[in-house]
């Protein structure tokens, strides 16, 4: 036996969630954890690490922890979005403080003894001296089976989302873990960066017992061998995978490809331009990109490209991790220093002749994974969406009762209302996402900036998402440009796609539109 409950009920604050649970994971099984956004999957992991208060059963553990550590310190929970906000105030940072690799932090240490461990160099003591092999016998182990010697010296900052996946995977494997719960390890990630972790994780599972956590039942790994079911923080179904999945509606967690043969779509392939289609007449130019290159020590990211993107187009941005689309996104918004030793060109001004960053952000709609690393504290999920009008993060200072009004209405559009007065850090990562929309949208902006903005959203709210984008999209003459992984998570408006490629220090030509 792993771990065991026995009718298990946890508290949450006043609420009891979990209530008289019994499941039991033995050593030769590998479960996963499927539920949808506001299920409890997180909570259900908080609950096996004792981070939930267990106010009837009992919990039980089957291992022995090294180091007279307890238990539940051994059970180790791994989010790879949560984990970026770790790295994300360094990424930002680096981006405007260097252009130079070697003053961001690197790899090798980002994995040292005190950093992973959170213990402060200058109070170091003898048990931790003591834990210190151990560590390093770990992570060594780790560094190898996940092949990551090769970016040791490289910067955190430049390594793509599929590397950054194996980094935290990395890390976490530096504790002494008896049990590894992973949270949507998929997300983010192409079609081959995927493939590599999985084969990785194969590796690692046949020694290292793992509960895996997501929304969609096709990112279940093939060798799982049963599934838990959770819904309103309750065990709906706990058995063989085959069991579980024969009893799930096909409607309720599967979805259809978006992107069909029959839509207008008109492909952009890197190193041939692209031609307008039939007598549209081209509208005024919103973006231009002129030759940008950009580069971070010897590791380049975007080497001579041109884009030009005008009023009205719907552009999906696509390409493998590390071809640089989110590095392209960061010019468009303004969040790169080296966009000012290039010529970007936004609204038909050249960046860094003097124009306002609040007045180019004003006019910009922004939604992205790392967007919610902001907003912290007490803030209401309506004030996060109310914030959207004057493009800070935290409480607004002021909020005219017009502008109140249009937020508690996307809030109703998305079925958020409910949560309007709560805290926007008490909502599921799926529920912040539709927030976050909701925030950009409000100000009506003639620039939509979404990168993956459905990542982590279980079909249901998926469909509510990209319909509320269509309609607003249908009715608004506005421009978009979309960063997706998958086919099912680009709205049906989308019209254009720029591929790229990793081409490292390689040209990409794609072709404008005009």
């Amino acid at each position: 036996m792993i771990i065991s409950l026995k009718n298990a009920s946890f508290r949450l604050g006043e609420e009891i969630v979990f209530s008289r649970t019994s499941w039991t994971y033995l050593r030769n099984q590998q479960w996963a954890l499927l539920g949808a956004n506001g299920s409890g999957k997180t909570l259900f992991a908080d609950a096996l690490r004792g981070r939930l208060p267990l106010v009837g059963g009992s919990l039980n553990y089957g291992f022995r922890a090294p180091h007279g550590l307890p238990s539940e310190q051994c059970v180790v929970y791994l989010s790879f979005e949560d984990r970026k906000a770790d790295v994300h105030d360094t990424v930002v940072q680096s981006r405007w403080n260097s252009i130079e690799e070697a003053a961001t932090l690197s790899v090798r240490d980002y994995l040292s003894y005190d950093r992973v461990l959170d213990v402060n160099p200058f109070e170091i003591t003898d048990a931790h001296e003591r834990l210190r092999p151990a560590f390093e016998r770990r992570k060594g182990r780790a560094i190898a089976l996940l092949g990551l010697q090769p970016f040791l010296e490289r910067s955190v900052l430049s390594l793509s989302s599929g590397e950054s996946q194996r980094l935290q995977l990395v890390r976490a494997l530096c504790h002494p873990a008896r049990l590894l719960i992973l949270d949507d390890p998929f997300l983010s990630l192409d079609r081959m960066a995927r493939l590599h972790l999985e084969r990785v994780l194969r590796r690692l599972a046949s020694h290292l017992p793992m509960l895996f956590i997501t929304t969609r039942e096709e990112d279940i790994p093939s060798w799982v061998s049963h599934v838990i079911l959770l819904k309103d923080c309750r065990v709906i179904n706990a058995a063989l995978k085959s069991q579980v999945l024969r009893k799930i509606s096909c409607n309720e967690l599967k979805c259809s490809p978006i992107l069909d043969p029959g839509r207008d779509v008109r492909s952009v392939v890197s190193g041939r331009a692209a031609r307008r289609v039939g007598s549209v007449k081209p509208g005024k130019e919103v973006l231009r990109l002129e030759n940008v290159t950009i580069g971070y020590g010897e590791k380049m990211i975007i080497s001579n490209f041109s884009w030009i993107v005008r009023t009205g187009e719907k552009w999906a941005l696509l390409g493998p991790n590390g071809s640089g689309k989110t590095t392209l996104l960061s010019l468009i918004i303004g969040d790169n220093p080296q966009l000012y030793s290039n010529r970007v060109f936004v609204f038909g001004r050249m960046r860094g002749t003097g124009e306002s960053i609040w007045e180019i952000k004003r006019r910009i709609g922004w939604v992205s994974p790392e967007l919610h690393f902001y907003f912290g504290g007490e803030v209401t999920c309506l004030e996060v969406v109310e914030s959207g009008f004057e493009d800070i993060v935290g409480p607004p200072r002021q909020v005219s009762s017009r502008n109140r009004n249009i937020a508690r209405q996307w809030l109703g559009r998305l079925g958020l209302l409910p949560f309007a007065e709560s805290p926007y850090l008490s909502l599921s990562a799926g529920l912040q996402r539709m927030a976050l929309l909701a925030r950009a949208l409000v100000k009506k902006p003639p620039l939509l900036v979404l990168d993956e903005p459905c990542q982590g959203l279980d079909q249901s709210h998926r469909k509510t998402f990209l319909q509320a984008l269509d309609d607003f999209l249908r009715t608004n003459s506005v421009t978009v440009i979309c960063v997706a992984h998958r086919p099912d998570e680009l709205p049906r408006s989308i019209t254009r796609i720029l591929r790229l490629s990793r081409t490292g220090s390689r040209k990409q030509i794609p072709g404008s539109m005009s």
